[in-house]
C-alpha cells in the first residue's frame, strides 16, 4: 500500500485532473443553452469545445519540457492558476468570441495538468506501489464523465450555464493550496526549447483534432476536412523526422525503442477507441432513443462509477503482485462482452437490465485501463517519465477523438441505410404496415378524428416507427463494432508481462 505521505501526492494529482475532465463533460450539456443565450449556430457553438481541445493539444506536448526546465511544482501551480483564471473569465464571457478566447486559455492550462499529475504521481511512488496508486488515481477519471451530465444538467436547469465554469473555482483553489504545501521542487535541467518541434506538433495535432471534431457534421469528403487532415498529417510526419534528428527534442520519440512502451501504446489505441466510442454512444442512445433528459442520463450512467471504484484499486493491486497481463485481459474480456450485450438494448429494455450491463462494463473498464497506462510509464527509464506521460496523454486525446468521429459517422450512415432499407420493405401496402395503419386509424376515429386525418396520423406514426427502428439498429451495429475493437486488444495484451513488479530505482523526490 502507498504510504501516508505518498497519498498526499495522490490527492494533489487527483485534484490536478478531476476538474479538467469534469469541465469537458459538463460543457457538452451546457452547449445548447449557450447557443440559445448567444443566438449562435451549432457549428459556431461547437468552437467552444473545439477551441479548448485544440489548445489542450498544443500545450500537452510541451508538458515534459516545462517540467524539466522549470520544475514540476512551479508548472503545476501556474497551470492550476491559468485554469482558474480561464474558468472565471469563461463564466464572465459576454459573447461567443470572448468565450472561445477564454476557453483557449483554459485549454492551454488544462492540457498541462494531466501529464504533470501522472508524472508527479509516478515519480513519487515506489515501483512496487505504483499499480495501486495509479488505480486509485484512475477512479476520478471515470467519476468525472459519469457525474458530468447530471451536474451539468442541474446547473443549467436551476442556476445558469455560467455556473458550469464557476464550479471549478473552489476545487482548483484547493488544488493550489495543497500543491503549494505538499509538492517539493524537482530537479531542473537547462534544456533549450525545441521551437520547430513545438510548432509542428501544435499545428499537426490541433488540425487533426479539429478535423475529427467536425467530420461527422461536415462529412469526411468536405474540402475543409480533407485540407485539415492533409495539413495535420504532413506536419506530424515532418515533426517525427525533426524530433528524431533533434539533439534536445520537445518529445523524445526514441522512447518508442522501449518495446514495453510501444506495446502499451498500441493497446491504448485499441482500448481508447473501443471504450470511449461506447461512452460517446450511450448518452446519445439514452436521450435520443429512450427520451431521457440530461440529469436522468447522468443518473443512469452512475453504475459506471461504482464498478470502476471497485476494480481500479483492485487492478492496481493485481498489477503490483502479478503484473499487467492478467487484469488487462480480464478487463478487456468483460468490457467486450458487456459492450456486445449493449446491442440488445431497445426502447422497452428494463432499466434494471441496462444498469446491470453498465455495471459489468465498468468493472471491466476498471480492470484494463490503468494497468496498461501504468506499464507504459514503467517501461521507460525514470528520467523519461515526463516524456512518457506527455506522449501518452497526446495520443490518448487523438485516439479518443478519432473513435468518437468515426463512430458518429458510422452511426449516421447506418441510420440512413437502415431507414432506406426499411422504407423499401415496409411500404404502406405491406401487411404489417396495413395492420398498423388500420389499428391507428380506428383509435384516432374513436377519439373523434376524421378518416382523412386519422389516415395521415397513422402514416406519420409509421414513418416515426421506421426512423426509430433504423436508429436503434444503427446503435446496435455501432456497439458490435465497438466490442470487436475491444476484443482485438486482447491479442497484444497477451504479450504484457506476467509476474510481480520488481523494485526499481529510487523515485525522484517531487513530494514530501
Amino acid at each position: 500500500m502507498p504510504k501516508a505521505l505518498e497519498y498526499e501526492i495522490l490527492i494533489v494529482s487527483i485534484l490536478g485532473t478531476f476538474m479538467v475532465i469534469l469541465d469537458q463533460t459538463i460543457m457538452n450539456i451546457a452547449l445548447p443553452h449557450i447557443m440559445a443565450v448567444f443566438n449562435e449556430t451549432a457549428d459556431r457553438a461547437q468552437l467552444v469545445i473545439s477551441a479548448y481541445m485544440m489548445a489542450s493539444a498544443i500545450s500537452t506536448p510541451a508538458a515534459a519540457f516545462l517540467c524539466n526546465r522549470f520544475g514540476i511544482k512551479k508548472i503545476y501551480l501556474l497551470s492550476q492558476a491559468g485554469f482558474l483564471l480561464g474558468s472565471v473569465l469563461c463564466g464572465l464571457a459576454w459573447n461567443t468570441n470572448t468565450l472561445i478566447l477564454f476557453r483557449v486559455l483554459q485549454g492551454l492550462a488544462g492540457g498541462l495538468l494531466s501529464p504533470i499529475a501522472m508524472t508527479m504521481l509516478f515519480t513519487s511512488v515506489p515501483p512496487e506501489d505504483r499499480g495501486m496508486a495509479m488505480g486509485i488515481f484512475g477512479i476520478p477519471m471515470m467519476l468525472a464523465p459519469a457525474i458530468g451530465p447530471t451536474l451539468g444538467g442541474y446547473l443549467v436547469t436551476y442556476w445558469s450555464w455560467r455556473m458550469c465554469f464557476y464550479v471549478n473555482v473552489p476545487v482548483v483553489l484547493l488544488a493550489i493550496v495543497v500543491g503549494f504545501m505538499w509538492i517539493k521542487d524537482s530537479a531542473i535541467e537547462k534544456t533549450a526549447f525545441d521551437i520547430k518541434g513545438f510548432m509542428l506538433a501544435a499545428i499537426g495535432f490541433s488540425s487533426i483534432l479539429y478535423a475529427f471534431s467536425y467530420a461527422p457534421s461536415w462529412h469526411w469528403n468536405d474540402w475543409r476536412i480533407i485540407t485539415l487532415l492533409v495539413v495535420g498529417c504532413v506536419c506530424i510526419f515532418t515533426w517525427i523526422v525533426v524530433e528524431l534528428r533533434e539533439k534536445e527534442p520537445m518529445l523524445d520519440l526514441h522512447i518508442f525503442k522501449y518495446s514495453g512502451f510501444s506495446l502499451a501504446t498500441g493497446i491504448n489505441f485499441v482500448t481508447t477507441v473501443g471504450l470511449f466510442s461506447a461512452i460517446f454512444l450511450l448518452p446519445m442512445f439514452l436521450q435520443n432513443v429512450r427520451g431521457l433528459n440530461a440529469m436522468q442520463t447522468g443518473l443512469m450512467l452512475m453504475p459506471m462509477v461504482l464498478g470502476t471504484m471497485i476494480t481500479m484499486p483492485l487492478s492496481g493491486r493485481l498489477y503490483d503482485k502479478i503484473g499487467p497481463r492478467a487484469p488487462t485481459v480480464i478487463g478487456l474480456v468483460m468490457t467486450g462482452l458487456s459492450t456486445l450485450w449493449l446491442q440488445t438494448l431497445d426502447v422497452t429494455t428494463p432499466d434494471s437490465m441496462l444498469l446491470t450491463i453498465l455495471f459489468i462494463r465498468s468493472l471491466g473498464m476498471g480492470f484494463c485501463m490503468m494497468p496498461v497506462m501504468t506499464y507504459a510509464m514503467a517501461a521507460v527509464p525514470l528520467k523519461m517519465t515526463a516524456q512518457a506521460s506527455s506522449i501518452t496523454n497526446v495520443f490518448r486525446t487523438v485516439f479518443a477523438s478519432l473513435g468518437v468521429a468515426v463512430f458518429a459517422t458510422m452511426l449516421d450512415q447506418f441510420q440512413k441505410t437502415n431507414a432506406a432499407t426499411m422504407s423499401q420493405t415496409l411500404t404502406a401496402d405491406s401487411p404489417i404496415a396495413m395492420q398498423l395503419i388500420s389499428s391507428v386509424q380506428v383509435m384516432m376515429m374513436q377519439a373523434g378524428q376524421t378518416l382523412e386525418s386519422a389516415h395521415q396520423m397513422a402514416l406519420s406514426i409509421l414513418l416515426q416507427y421506421v426512423n426509430l427502428r433504423a436508429t436503434v439498429t444503427a446503435y446496435e451495429m455501432d456497439y458490435v463494432i465497438s466490442a470487436v475493437i475491444v476484443f482485438m486488444g486482447i491479442i497484444p495484451a497477451m504479450f504484457l508481462p506476467f509476474g510481480s513488479m520488481k523494485k526499481g530505482e529510487a523515485s525522484v523526490d517531487v513530494g514530501v
